[in-house]
Protein backbone atom coordinates (compact mmCIF):
# COMPACT_ATOMS: atom_id res chain seq x y z
CA UNK A 1 0.00 0.00 0.00
CA UNK A 2 1.31 3.43 -0.96
CA UNK A 3 2.18 5.95 1.71
CA UNK A 4 -0.55 8.60 2.16
CA UNK A 5 2.09 11.30 2.66
CA UNK A 6 3.65 10.47 -0.71
CA UNK A 7 0.23 10.50 -2.41
CA UNK A 8 -0.40 13.95 -0.95
CA UNK A 9 2.96 15.15 -2.23
CA UNK A 10 2.21 13.82 -5.72
CA UNK A 11 -1.18 15.55 -5.62
CA UNK A 12 0.40 18.83 -4.50
CA UNK A 13 2.96 18.67 -7.34
CA UNK A 14 0.17 17.74 -9.76
CA UNK A 15 -1.90 20.78 -8.72
CA UNK A 16 1.14 23.04 -8.86
CA UNK A 17 1.91 21.97 -12.43
CA UNK A 18 -1.72 22.16 -13.46
CA UNK A 19 -2.17 25.72 -12.10
CA UNK A 20 1.04 27.15 -13.57
CA UNK A 21 1.71 27.13 -17.29
CA UNK A 22 5.27 28.45 -16.86
CA UNK A 23 7.67 26.12 -15.05
CA UNK A 24 11.39 25.59 -14.69
CA UNK A 25 13.13 22.44 -13.53
CA UNK A 26 16.46 23.22 -11.91
CA UNK A 27 19.27 20.88 -10.86
CA UNK A 28 20.20 21.85 -7.31
CA UNK A 29 22.88 19.21 -6.67
CA UNK A 30 25.18 20.43 -3.90
CA UNK A 31 23.53 23.81 -3.39
CA UNK A 32 23.51 24.92 0.21
CA UNK A 33 20.36 25.69 2.12
CA UNK A 34 21.48 29.30 2.39
CA UNK A 35 21.89 29.46 -1.40
CA UNK A 36 18.38 28.12 -1.94
CA UNK A 37 16.92 30.63 0.52
CA UNK A 38 18.70 33.46 -1.30
CA UNK A 39 17.28 32.20 -4.60
CA UNK A 40 13.80 32.01 -3.05
CA UNK A 41 14.09 35.60 -1.85
CA UNK A 42 15.21 36.87 -5.27
CA UNK A 43 12.52 34.91 -7.12
CA UNK A 44 9.80 36.17 -4.78
CA UNK A 45 10.36 39.67 -6.22
CA UNK A 46 9.26 38.38 -9.64
CA UNK A 47 6.26 36.47 -8.26
CA UNK A 48 7.97 33.08 -8.63
CA UNK A 49 8.24 30.21 -6.17
CA UNK A 50 10.71 27.37 -5.57
CA UNK A 51 9.74 23.88 -4.43
CA UNK A 52 12.33 21.15 -3.88
CA UNK A 53 10.93 17.88 -5.23
CA UNK A 54 11.70 14.20 -5.29
CA UNK A 55 12.24 12.98 -8.84
CA UNK A 56 10.08 9.87 -8.44
CA UNK A 57 7.14 11.85 -7.08
CA UNK A 58 7.55 14.45 -9.82
CA UNK A 59 7.55 11.71 -12.46
CA UNK A 60 4.34 10.26 -11.00
CA UNK A 61 2.70 13.69 -11.13
CA UNK A 62 3.80 14.14 -14.75
CA UNK A 63 2.46 10.68 -15.63
CA UNK A 64 -0.86 11.70 -14.11
CA UNK A 65 -0.98 14.96 -16.09
CA UNK A 66 0.14 13.22 -19.30
CA UNK A 67 -3.17 11.37 -19.36
CA UNK A 68 -4.92 14.73 -19.88
CA UNK A 69 -2.33 16.81 -21.74
CA UNK A 70 -0.30 15.60 -24.74
CA UNK A 71 2.42 18.19 -24.09
CA UNK A 72 3.47 16.22 -21.02
CA UNK A 73 3.71 13.02 -23.06
CA UNK A 74 6.49 14.74 -25.04
CA UNK A 75 7.90 15.96 -21.75
CA UNK A 76 8.17 12.38 -20.51
CA UNK A 77 9.84 11.17 -23.72
CA UNK A 78 12.45 13.93 -23.75
CA UNK A 79 13.40 14.36 -20.11
CA UNK A 80 12.67 11.17 -18.17
CA UNK A 81 14.19 9.55 -16.18
CA UNK A 82 15.41 12.40 -14.00
CA UNK A 83 18.66 11.68 -12.19
CA UNK A 84 19.95 14.68 -10.25
CA UNK A 85 18.32 16.40 -7.28
CA UNK A 86 15.84 18.92 -8.60
CA UNK A 87 13.67 21.87 -7.68
CA UNK A 88 10.54 23.05 -9.45
CA UNK A 89 10.19 26.79 -10.00
CA UNK A 90 6.77 28.17 -10.84
CA UNK A 91 6.87 31.48 -12.66
CA UNK A 92 4.30 34.26 -12.55
CA UNK A 93 2.64 36.01 -15.47
CA UNK A 94 5.82 37.92 -16.30
CA UNK A 95 7.90 34.75 -16.51
CA UNK A 96 10.81 36.46 -18.26
CA UNK A 97 11.74 38.26 -15.02
CA UNK A 98 11.85 35.01 -13.05
CA UNK A 99 13.83 33.26 -15.78
CA UNK A 100 16.34 36.12 -15.94
CA UNK A 101 16.64 36.14 -12.13
CA UNK A 102 17.41 32.42 -12.13
CA UNK A 103 19.90 32.81 -14.98
CA UNK A 104 21.77 35.59 -13.14
CA UNK A 105 21.72 33.55 -9.93
CA UNK A 106 23.19 30.50 -11.70
CA UNK A 107 26.07 32.70 -12.87
CA UNK A 108 26.86 33.48 -9.21
CA UNK A 109 26.19 29.97 -7.83
CA UNK A 110 27.66 27.27 -10.06
CA UNK A 111 25.96 24.46 -8.12
CA UNK A 112 22.63 25.39 -9.72
CA UNK A 113 21.82 24.71 -13.35
CA UNK A 114 18.73 24.80 -15.51
CA UNK A 115 17.42 21.46 -16.76
CA UNK A 116 14.35 22.46 -18.74
CA UNK A 117 11.66 25.08 -19.08
CA UNK A 118 7.97 24.97 -19.91
CA UNK A 119 7.08 28.47 -21.10
CA UNK A 120 3.78 29.37 -22.74
CA UNK A 121 2.97 25.69 -23.39
CA UNK A 122 6.30 25.05 -25.13
CA UNK A 123 9.12 22.85 -23.85
CA UNK A 124 12.70 24.11 -23.99
CA UNK A 125 15.90 22.32 -23.09
CA UNK A 126 18.57 23.98 -20.95
CA UNK A 127 20.43 25.66 -23.83
CA UNK A 128 17.31 27.23 -25.36
CA UNK A 129 16.11 28.33 -21.91
CA UNK A 130 19.41 30.12 -21.29
CA UNK A 131 19.16 31.84 -24.66
CA UNK A 132 15.65 33.03 -23.78
CA UNK A 133 16.86 34.25 -20.38
CA UNK A 134 19.55 36.37 -22.04
CA UNK A 135 17.04 38.23 -24.20
CA UNK A 136 16.27 41.82 -23.14
CA UNK A 137 12.96 42.46 -21.40
CA UNK A 138 9.99 44.14 -23.05
CA UNK A 139 10.73 47.43 -21.25
CA UNK A 140 14.36 47.39 -22.43
CA UNK A 141 13.28 46.80 -26.02
CA UNK A 142 10.74 49.63 -25.88
CA UNK A 143 13.43 51.93 -24.47
CA UNK A 144 15.81 51.00 -27.27
CA UNK A 145 13.16 51.62 -29.92
CA UNK A 146 12.22 55.01 -28.47
CA UNK A 147 15.90 55.92 -28.12
CA UNK A 148 16.62 54.99 -31.72
CA UNK A 149 13.63 57.01 -32.89
CA UNK A 150 14.71 60.04 -30.86
CA UNK A 151 18.37 59.86 -31.86
CA UNK A 152 17.99 60.89 -35.54
CA UNK A 153 15.79 63.84 -34.57
CA UNK A 154 18.21 65.14 -31.96
CA UNK A 155 21.14 64.76 -34.37
CA UNK A 156 19.19 66.68 -37.03
CA UNK A 157 18.43 69.52 -34.62
CA UNK A 158 22.08 69.60 -33.56
CA UNK A 159 23.15 69.77 -37.22
CA UNK A 160 20.80 72.69 -37.82
CA UNK A 161 22.09 74.60 -34.79
CA UNK A 162 25.78 73.78 -35.38
CA UNK A 163 26.64 76.61 -37.79
CA UNK A 164 24.71 79.19 -35.77
CA UNK A 165 26.41 78.07 -32.55
CA UNK A 166 29.83 78.17 -34.21
CA UNK A 167 29.14 81.73 -35.45
CA UNK A 168 28.11 82.83 -31.93
CA UNK A 169 31.30 81.32 -30.43
CA UNK A 170 33.45 83.14 -33.01
CA UNK A 171 31.69 86.46 -32.26
CA UNK A 172 32.17 85.94 -28.50
CA UNK A 173 35.87 85.21 -29.03
CA UNK A 174 36.29 88.32 -31.23
CA UNK A 175 34.45 90.54 -28.70
CA UNK A 176 36.77 89.28 -25.92
CA UNK A 177 39.75 89.97 -28.20
CA UNK A 178 38.61 93.54 -28.86
CA UNK A 179 38.06 94.21 -25.09
CA UNK A 180 41.59 93.05 -24.30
Amino acid sequence: MANINKKNQVDSIFQLIEKNSNLLLVKIGKTTHQGLETLRKELRKSDSKVKVIKNTLFEKAINKIALKNKLFVDFKKQFFPLKETAALITLGDRWNEGLKTLYLFTKKDATLSLKLALLDKTLYNAEKSIQIAQLPSREELLGRIIGSMKSPMSKFVYALKYNTNKFVYILNAKSKEVKS
